[in-house]
């Protein structure tokens, strides 16, 4: 706004003494290195297989459940999107010829998609991770096909050097307001597999027969480090299928839990902020006999395991400044999206539903195993709690008094499941489902329980203006004198003094009675005197 008497003002002292043009004022820069991250990208890709079935192919064949997980194994970034290459492996539970009589058949098809990722920049870094929402599987002309509904969630970080303004210095003196930024990026990182075997004994009672195939899911619990490492601890939870000769039983499923521990050799700079995160990458299971009639379950569970090392540090900018006579300043800038911190959580709540089964549907007179896939269609943080709530896909395999064949039975139940998790805006979330067991209540009623597992990865970011560069032109000129001037909206006391171009501080003591605030229409007075 200009200072004109009759606009917005009264002039009530006139001085006609001009400002004196000043000697160029002298900028502080400092080159900051900061790392910026893009959003959350998120799509679905369809991955496709096929595989031969042994035996015969006029022998009957019935699928009773298919299942898969997801891996990602390499993501590059490229100009706002990011290629995802990794694989599904694929694991079905069919019957053929004898109904009775389980098998298995485990197959692997890779994928390539392409995700868009705004903001992503070529040989930026990209997080990346998979997993299966939806599996699907028939025999057709003795070849089994397979198609999985895989989600892919991604976010892009990259870092940069810019050269920021911190400070003005001007002969006839000039008024700074800085700002404070908070910079968080990492500075090393390491990463390996490590392949996790352990042997857990098996029930006798269960007669197991074979291990056919078997889930896991992975847990970390602690991480420790120094000097160039990092030490990664956690839990493994197995869950596991066997073919049975239990008579009526040709199916039974047991858990397990081992422990992990891996370390990691980081390259870089040197970091105190440790993080790490694990994926599970491939299982396989089978089981011997003990020796005593028993049966000994052996897993091998292949991990995925990432670490990094980040350095934080506080620094304060330049937010706008103004000289009290001679040139006047124009700024320009960018705006930036800052990485400030990492939040990352995990949480477990227990739940239980209760099914009734389709009508027509055979009755339960045994049940044999169940599988449940969540998948979450909406969420929301109150205070410290991450509510979500979306679908289960359930698959119950039971037998009947009516043959000795399995019963499969598809059906989806509804979820709301509240976690003590604090979640930064647009983490990528992942929920699983483990220790998923059924009982039946009737011949048609089924009660389901299960665990729910959460992970929530998100980064804490600060959106700032940095002032780059300066530029001096010609100010319009402020006569001396002392002058009533009335508040426009969006008006402050920073706006007020740098119009005027006197030191915020005397424009504030001038006027003792008024508040921080100003609000549309209040009189201020401005007492302006060139040095």
């Amino acid at each position: 706004m200009r200072v004109l008497p009759g606009e917005n003002c009264a002039y009530l002292v006139p001085n006609n003494r001009k400002e004196e043009n000043a000697v160029d004022a002298q900028l502080r820069k400092e080159t900051v290195t900061m790392e910026q991250v893009t959003a959350h990208g998120a799509s679905q890709a369809v991955v496709e297989g096929e595989i031969t079935l042994p035996g015969g192919l006029r022998e009957e064949t019935h699928v009773l459940h298919a299942g898969g997980m997801a891996v990602v194994d390499s993501a590059e970034s490229g100009a706002d999107r990011a290629t995802l290459s990794g694989k599904v492996i694929f694991h079905v539970l069919y019957t053929q010829g004898a109904p009775n009589q389980v098998h298995v058949v485990e197959a692997t098809a890779d994928f390539i998609h392409q995700c868009d990722l705004p903001g992503a920049q070529s040989k930026g870094r990209v997080q990346a991770q998979a997993r299966v929402e939806h599996v699907d599987a028939s025999v057709q002309g003795g070849r089994l096909n397979m198609r999985a509904i895989v989600q892919l969630d991604a976010r892009g970080a990259s870092t940069q050097a810019l050269e920021v303004l911190t400070g003005v210095n001007a002969p006839g003196g000039a008024e700074v307001a800085t700002q404070e930024i908070a910079l968080r990026r990492t500075v090393a990182s390491g990463q390996a597999d490590t392949l996790l075997r352990e042997e857990f004994e098996l029930p006798e009672g269960l007669q197991v027969r074979e291990t056919l195939c078997a889930d896991a899911a992975a847990q970390i619990s602690d991480i420790t480090g120094g000097q160039g490492r990092i030490g990664v601890e956690g839990t493994v939870t197995i869950s596991a299928v066997h073919a049975s000769d239990l008579p009526g039983k040709p199916l039974v499923v047991t858990h397990h839990e081992a422990p992990f521990s891996q370390t990691l050799e980081l390259s870089g700079e040197s970091g105190d902020l440790l993080d790490a995160r694990v994926t599970v990458r491939d299982v396989a299971v089978a089981s011997q006999d003990a020796g005593d009639g028993g049966k000994t379950l052996r897993a091998e569970v292949l991990l995925g395991v990432q670490g990094t090392a980040d350095t934080q540090e506080k620094l304060t900018v330049l937010r706008d400044a103004y000289t009290y006579q001679g040139a006047a300043l124009t700024f320009s800038g960018r705006d930036v999206v800052i990485r400030t911190g990492q939040r990352r959580a995990s949480a477990a709540e227990s739940g239980k539903t209760t099914l009734l089964l389709p009508d027509g549907t055979p009755p339960v007179r045994g049940m044999l195993a169940a599988f449940a896939t969540p998948i979450m269609t909406a969420q929301d943080s109150t205070g410290s709690r991450l509510n979500t709530e979306g679908m289960l896909e359930i698959t119950l395999l039971y037998m009947t008094d009516e043959n000795a064949a399995p019963v499969t039975v598809h059906q989806e139940a509804p979820f709301r499941t509240s976690f003590a998790v604090s979640a930064a805006p647009d983490s990528i979330i992942t929920l699983t489902a483990d220790e998923v067991e059924a009982t039946p209540i009737t011949s048609d009623r089924v009660e389901l329980r299960y665990v729910l597992r959460l992970t929530c990865d998100g980064v804490e970011t600060q959106s700032a203006h940095l002032l780059t560069d300066a530029q001096e032109e010609a100010a319009d000129e402020v006569d001396d004198g002392l002058y009533l001037c009335y508040c426009q909206t969006g008006e402050d006391w920073w706006t007020l003094a740098k119009e005027y171009r006197v030191p915020q501080e005397k424009l504030r003591r001038l006027n003792p009675d008024l508040p921080d605030a100003l609000k549309a229409g209040t009189g201020v007075v401005v007492w302006k005197k060139s040095q």
